[in-house]
């Protein structure tokens, strides 16, 4: 299984292992996340979620290096555009393997590396951790992508608006400590520190009510997030990544990045 799970009293740990890959999200990843959230919401012995990495990264984002990875992608931004359509309001957004559709909280340890769609399923959890020695951000548009999986909405409502179209604009990443004085990471520890920590908070969110716990969070998202037009932004960011996914920019961007070399950007 390329993704672990573990559970300790109230609390199950998450981590993304294809470390050779910097665990890259791969189809069966995507499954075994979707699976993970379904059970883990309807689970009442588990109160809150820790997801991390194996290795030197969170999560690099999907994998481009699948010869058969655009074409998945492309599949993948048609059926998230239809269920945008069919979709009113959702806390956490589109990310197919992101903690959409749960009030329970969701603690993201960043590890190392958290790029592109790791960046969305970071920016899908409620709080965020990072060692030190991490580093964060979206590169979807240097692989002539738009970032997906909400990363455009959060961003922009998560801090200053000028640094969010900085780090999408610029496709460039930041330190923990620069993640941290903007707001985007909760705190930064050391990379020994940061699995115990996230436990100690995961612990004390776990020792309070339950019901006070996930009512908090739905009062935050549904009162001050979602009301300022958020389902409506999803669904335009997902109408949008459909039809950059179809362009042959994207085509190139991604097949450079297996290719390891650099993109040759047509504008069509």
């Amino acid at each position: 299984m390329s993704v672990r799970i573990e559970t300790e009293g109230k609390i199950a740990t998450v981590t993304l292992d294809r470390p050779e890959r910097m665990n890259a999200i791969n189809p069966e990843m995507s499954q075994q996340l979707g699976e993970f959230w379904f059970e883990f919401d309807r689970n009442d012995d588990l109160h809150v979620a820790i997801i991390t990495g194996a290795g030197r990264a969170f999560c690099a984002g999907r994998d481009l290096v699948r010869p058969d990875a655009h074409n998945d992608e492309i599949d993948r931004a048609a059926r998230s555009a239809s269920r945008a359509e069919a979709e009113t309001s959702n806390s956490a957004g589109l990310s197919s393997w992101g903690p959409d559709n749960t009030w329970k909280p969701v603690i993201a340890a960043v590890n190392g590396w958290c790029l592109a769609g790791g960046f969305a399923l970071a920016l899908s959890c409620d709080l965020r951790i990072m060692s030190d020695t991490a580093r964060i951000g979206s590169m979807a548009p240097r692989r002539g992508l738009l970032p997906g999986g909400g990363q455009v909405q959060r961003l922009a409502r998560y801090v200053p608006f000028g640094k969010a179209l900085e780090l999408l604009l610029r496709a460039n990443h930041l330190d923990a400590h620069e993640a941290h004085r903007i707001g985007l990471a909760n705190a930064v520890t050391t990379p020994e520190d940061l699995l115990p920590t996230a436990h100690e908070w995961a612990e004390e969110i776990a020792s309070n009510a339950p019901l006070a716990v996930r009512a908090s969070k739905r009062a935050a998202y549904e009162g001050v997030l979602l009301q300022s037009g958020f389902a409506e932004g999803m669904s335009l960011e997902s109408q949008l990544y459909s039809e950059i996914m179809v362009t042959e920019d994207a085509r190139e961007g991604t097949t450079a990045f297996a290719e390891k070399r650099p993109a040759e950007f047509k504008g069509r």
